[in-house]
């Protein structure tokens, strides 16, 4: 179970330390109001993406999970023979975990901002996990 929280930590901590950085790095450029503009003026997906680069930040945190994942599975819960409930802990605890805190960072001052951000860190954080530890079951265990 010790080690069942270890590769818990390993992939929390990692994957918000990646998200916080890709995050800002991808909001660097914003102005808020630009939020505000979504409810209020017809604006350019396209441009949107343009200027924040979303797109570009979001799948170098997916693919920084994804390899987390690959090497958690690998060192951690293949070796120790964990069992599919286990697995799904690794996969969705540091996922609901980092969404409540993204969620309470900031609630007051950028709600919208951060609904998205939550949003966007879980099913990053899911899809990423669940199939690096598919595919390294499928090819190592």
């Amino acid at each position: 179970m010790g080690m069942l929280m270890i590769a818990i930590a390993i992939g929390f901590f990692g994957s918000i330390i990646i998200f916080f950085i890709a995050e800002e790095m991808s909001l660097r450029d914003a102005d808020f109001s630009d939020i505000r503009d979504v409810f209020t003026k017809e604006l350019s997906i396209d441009d949107s993406l343009k200027k924040y680069g979303t797109i570009k930040y979001m799948v170098m945190f997916i693919m920084a999970v994804f390899a987390i994942g690959l090497i958690v599975s690998q060192q951690i819960l293949i070796p120790n023979d964990f069992s599919l409930g286990f697995l799904m802990s690794y996969v969705f605890l540091p996922s609901m975990i980092g969404s409540l805190i993204i969620l309470l960072v900031k609630w007051r001052y950028q709600p919208l901002l951060k609904l998205l951000s939550s949003l966007m860190f879980g099913a990053g954080y899911i899809g990423a996990s669940a199939f690096s530890v598919a595919i390294t079951h499928l090819f190592v265990a």
